[in-house]
């Protein structure tokens, strides 16, 4: 028998973006009810942003104890035994799980565990192992279900020898050799990590360089970092299965598919762009059927987490009180954790200047850098040289993944020129200030290359 329930909102999905927007709409005044297939957290906290990252943590710390001895210590590092490090891994995320749960009892928002689809534009049908089929209405509903790995070519995931990427960080112990197909931010991610932990890793992508869409001075230090660990890449390569049967693991990391198959769209409506699954939106984050909003990877826009709590927050106000916030992601720091990280941040089509100049400060020349033993690296800056604006900065080297938020709030400023005075020394942000002086030939803190320019 069918149970009727009614809400002002009703999320679907409880990662970063659904969990954002449920709890936003609560903070309003909605009542508000949200659906989650599997784990609370979504991706992001259960197979992507979070276990890679403490994965790529317990290495630094590993790397860090084999390097005491630059500061004057002795230490024994005892032998790795992985399944601890997942163990700790899979801690961590209980934890966070946990801290969620609180947030959402604390608002009072419903938690509904099962696979929803729609019956029509404003009824839902949750369908679960435990409690059947139990409906629920809701005026405005706000679509958060994600994305899942997708594979390429001949490969088929078994989840023992082709793996994706959650199965990757669930492995107990390190394989004797791995595979890993796509070189973009994940594949380079765990590249990374596995061959850090003594994975012999040979690494394959399609396009002529690892990250191709990112700026060859960056996507060339990463791959002279990771080659300088042991990576064997090959690039421009369209034949992946080839010689495979002598790889332990197969990680294929190809890019990810929207979760919305079970989500029977056309009841309600509603369209995806070109068939390929993702959700049409506009400005405000709404499809067009008007009470029903989609946020996050499932919209195709930016398939981040950060982006997808902002896109959370605005659908839930928009649907609630009208659609009077447009999201705006002009500046948007990108981040692969490499070893060290790499991060960038641009302002929209900002190639299309014709009027750029380039800067570049290495962190060879940079006292934090030498402090912390983390000379690897530089800071490149684009910079209109008409308005003396700066439009973009990339970044390789440690700390990289924080200094990127200053930089990226340097573009949102539209701030005209950098000073001295405002970033704190020693510190690896103030590089940011000598990449940008570099542009003009003004940076007091490396040798001349060229005669400065007189501005």
């Amino acid at each position: 028998m069918l149970n009727l329930n009614k809400y002002d909102v009703v999320v679907i999905g409880s990662g970063p973006g659904g969990f954002t927007a449920a709890v936003r709409a609560a903070q309003i005044g909605a009542k508000v009810a949200i659906i989650e297939k599997s784990f609370i957290g979504g991706t992001c906290l259960n197979c992507g942003c979070i276990p890679t990252k403490f994965l790529w943590k317990a290495l630094k710390i590993k790397q860090e104890i084999q390097r005491s001895y630059e500061y004057g210590f002795s230490a024994i590092l005892d032998p790795v035994i992985f399944e601890n490090i997942i163990n700790k891994k899979n801690k961590n995320i209980s934890i966070i799980r946990k801290g969620m749960e609180s947030i959402l009892s604390s608002y009072n928002i419903v938690f509904f565990y099962g696979v929803a689809s729609f019956k029509d534009k404003n009824t839902l049908l949750i369908l679960n192992s435990e409690n059947g089929k139990t409906e629920i209405y809701a005026d405005k509903i706000i679509i958060a279900s994600g994305t899942e790995p997708s594979t390429v070519g001949n490969f088929v995931f078994d989840g023992v020898r082709v793996i994706n990427s959650t199965d990757a960080l669930n492995l107990k112990k390190i394989p004797k050799n791995m595979l890993i197909v796509g070189g973009g931010a994940i594949g380079i991610e765990m590249a990374t990590i596995f061959s850090g932990f003594g994975c012999q890793i040979t690494l394959v992508e399609r396009a002529n360089s690892l990250l191709s869409s990112e700026d060859h001075e960056v996507s060339e230090e990463i791959s002279k970092n990771l080659s300088r660990h042991g990576v064997k890449i090959i690039t421009s390569c369209t034949n992946a299965i080839y010689d495979i049967d002598r790889y332990e693991k197969i990680l294929v990391v190809t890019g990810r598919s929207p979760s919305s198959i079970f989500l029977n769209l056309e009841n309600a409506g509603i369209n995806t762009v070109r068939g390929n699954g993702f959700i049409e939106t506009n400005e405000f984050c709404q499809t067009k059927i008007n009470n029903i909003y989609s946020v996050g990877d499932i919209a195709g826009k930016n398939l981040l987490a950060y982006t997808a709590q902002n896109e959370g927050v605005a659908a839930a106000e928009n649907a609630i009180n009208g659609n009077n916030i447009s999201v705006n992601n002009c500046a948007v720091p990108q981040v692969v954790f490499s070893m060290p990280p790499s991060a960038s941040v641009k302002i929209l089509n900002f190639i299309e200047s014709k009027n750029i100049i380039f800067g570049k400060f290495p962190f060879t020349a940079n006292g934090r850098a030498l402090i912390e033993n983390e000379r690897m690296g530089f800071v490149k800056c684009a910079v209109d040289v008409l308005t003396r604006k700066p439009l973009a900065f990339w970044i390789v080297g440690a700390h990289s993944d924080e200094v990127v938020n200053a930089a990226a709030q340097i573009l949102k400023s539209g701030m005209k020129c950098l000073s001295r005075e405002t970033i704190f020394h020693p510190s690896f942000s103030e590089s940011l200030l000598n990449a940008y002086e570099d542009a003009f030939g003004k940076c007091t803190e490396a040798v001349k290359k060229n005669k400065a320019k007189k501005i």
